[in-house]
This record gives structure tokens, C-alpha cells and sequence, in this order.
């Protein structure tokens, strides 16, 4: 009898088995299913494709304009040293247009005048008293230049003691370019500004005053009587 029932049960268990040995692997399979797409889900959001990444901004191309625009100076452009500049100025005309050659003529015969009337022009001190007067605003020189040529030519008298020097006649130590170059640097310097006096201007006034008669000068307060006569 237990043969029987063994019997019976055989085709039972034996379906048992079948469907187990097909439904395990079958889930088994299912579930790696769907682990695997959960986790393919989920790697999927992580590893999203990430957007590209853009370049850095390029340097400015300013820099690069400017080296370029503005070069070094070349020898053609910089400046040498005691050129063109220092020539300039060293040929440029003294105020008033005045020849700088005229005005260094006239300082190196200054020199003899610079005794008494000082260097600077401004009369040479002898204890308190001057040598002579400044030539600094001197109507008798920066006015007429007859009356300038006339006391050159002849000298002033000395006739009180207001200064200590006496104007002596220049005229035979001066010729007609010296005369008229120190007068022209006289009423040039010290903030004098005046016209020129002319090489001919000079000797036109050597020969008009010629017969001026005056071995110890002319009297300072004839001088523009002297002058008018001989216009």
C-alpha cells in the first residue's frame, strides 16, 4: 500500500520540482532585473552628461595692440644729446631779434665800462658812494641812441661828486662794430630792452659829432641840446 501512495505522489512532487527548478531562476532572474535597471536608473542621474566646459576668456588683445602700436623710440626719434635742440637755442636770436654774436661782442667790450659801471651794471661801490650810475632804466641810454653814442664818443664832464669815476671818451678805443655792439648789449641787459644800435648808426654819429669840441667831456646837462643841434 505504501508503494501505491509513493506512486501516487511521484507525478506530484515530480511537477513540484519542475516548476520550482523554472520558477526560482525565473525570479532570480526578475529580481536581477529589476535591481539592475534600478541601479542603472540611478547611476544614470549621477553620471548625467556633464555640459562642456568652455574655454577661459582670451587674454585681452589690448596689450599686445599697444606693444605693437606704440614701438620704442628708434635713433631716427629720440633726441641726442647736444643735437639739434642745443644747436637751436644756441643760434636763436637774443630779445628783440638782436644777433646773439652782436650781444657777445658787446659783453667782451663791456668789460672796460664794467670798472666803473660794475659788472652786474649796477654801479660799482667805492665805500658808500658808486664808481658810476646804473645803467638799469638809464633814460640816457635806453632814449635816444645819439645821446647813448655821444657821451661814448666823448665822455661827461665830471662836475660834482655824485660819483666817485668819470665818464671818459671811448671813442678812440672803440671802433664803429664795438661801439655799436656794447650799446646794443647795454640796453639789452639787466631788464634793459631797447633797439639795436647799428655798426651804422655808429659811425654816422662818429662823423656828425667830430667837431664837438670837448677834451674833458660834454656837460651832462647839454647833452640833448648837443644832440638836437646835430640832427
Amino acid at each position: 500500500m505504501s508503494d501505491e501512495n509513493q506512486d501516487s505522489k511521484n507525478p506530484i512532487l515530480s511537477a513540484i520540482g519542475t516548476i520550482f527548478i523554472f520558477l526560482v531562476p525565473a525570479a532570480l532572474i526578475v529580481m536581477l532585473g529589476i535591481v539592475g535597471a534600478a541601479f542603472l536608473g540611478g547611476t544614470g542621474v549621477e553620471v548625467a552628461e556633464k555640459p562642456e566646459e568652455t574655454a577661459p576668456p582670451a587674454a585681452p588683445a589690448t596689450v599686445a595692440a599697444t606693444t605693437e602700436t606704440d614701438p620704442a623710440p628708434t635713433e631716427a626719434t629720440a633726441p641726442a644729446e647736444g643735437g639739434a635742440a642745443a644747436e637751436t637755442a644756441a643760434a636763436a636770436p637774443a630779445a628783440g631779434g638782436i644777433d646773439p654774436a652782436v650781444m657777445e661782442l658787446g659783453k667782451a667790450s663791456y668789460m672796460t665800462c664794467a670798472a666803473c659801471h660794475g659788472p652786474d651794471g649796477q654801479g660799482l661801490k667805492a665805500g658808500p658812494m658808486l664808481m658810476a650810475p646804473s645803467l638799469t632804466g638809464s633814460e640816457l641810454l635806453l632814449g635816444d641812441p645819439d645821446q647813448a653814442l655821444l657821451i661814448i664818443l666823448k665822455g661827461i664832464a665830471k662836475e660834482n661828486m655824485d660819483f666817485m669815476g668819470m665818464m671818459a671818451s671811448l671813442g678812440a678805443a672803440l671802433d664803429d662794430e664795438k661801439l655799436a655792439a656794447v650799446l646794443t648789449y647795454t640796453r639789452n641787459s639787466w631788464g634793459n630792452s631797447a633797439p639795436a644800435i647799428t655798426k651804422e648808426q655808429a659811425a654816422a654819429a662818429r662823423a656828425k659829432f667830430a667837431d664837438v669840441e670837448a677834451p674833458a667831456g660834454v656837460s651832462r646837462a647839454k647833452i640833448k641840446e648837443i644832440v638836437d643841434a646835430h640832427k
